[in-house]
């Protein structure tokens, strides 16, 4: 059997079979490292509030992939703990934007700091070839992670004519 360019190989296949647990526990162990008394739906709108606040909840909600009701009740938790702000926007006061507090950003700096050395003390552990080829595949999952880039429309064969 052969394959066609809109069925993937079986290694393809595999490979992502594998990449996708592999991506997954690694995710979630550092979720764990976190330690935070966050659920990973408020610290993932808490990170995302950190990198692109302040901003409107119906942004946060399309960042997050969520409803607008949903976020409102998760910026509400993270304002309850001290985490967030809301202000009104200046520009339309029907609209809040959401920003984080100090508190907000010193706890996201030290979560990262705990991940990032966890990670850190797994990648010391790694023999030279094993680092070498995961700095390498850094660059292909930077490429994996990345929305793809609007190409311009493929021509269309010209129509026969009958």
């Amino acid at each position: 059997m052969t394959t066609t360019a809109t069925e993937p190989s079986l290694a393809a296949q595999e490979l992502a079979a594998g990449l996708r647990l592999s991506v997954t526990r690694l995710a979630r162990i550092l979720r764990q490292q976190a330690d935070a008394s966050l659920s990973p739906t408020q610290l993932a709108a808490l990170a995302t509030i950190t990198r692109s606040g302040p901003l409107p909840i119906g942004t946060l909600a399309d960042e997050e992939q969520i409803g607008a009701p949903a976020a409102t009740k998760i910026v509400d938790k993270l304002q309850a703990s001290g985490y967030v702000v809301r202000e009104s926007d200046p520009a339309d006061r029907r609209v809040s934007r959401v920003s984080t507090t100090p508190a907000g950003e010193a706890l996201m700096a030290e979560i990262r700091a705990r991940k990032t050395a966890w990670l850190t003390n797994r990648l010391e552990a790694l023999p030279p070839h094993e680092l070498a080829t995961l700095t390498d595949a850094l660059v292909v999952l930077e490429h994996l992670t990345t929305p793809p880039k609007s190409f311009p429309p493929q021509p269309q064969p010209p129509e026969s004519q009958s």
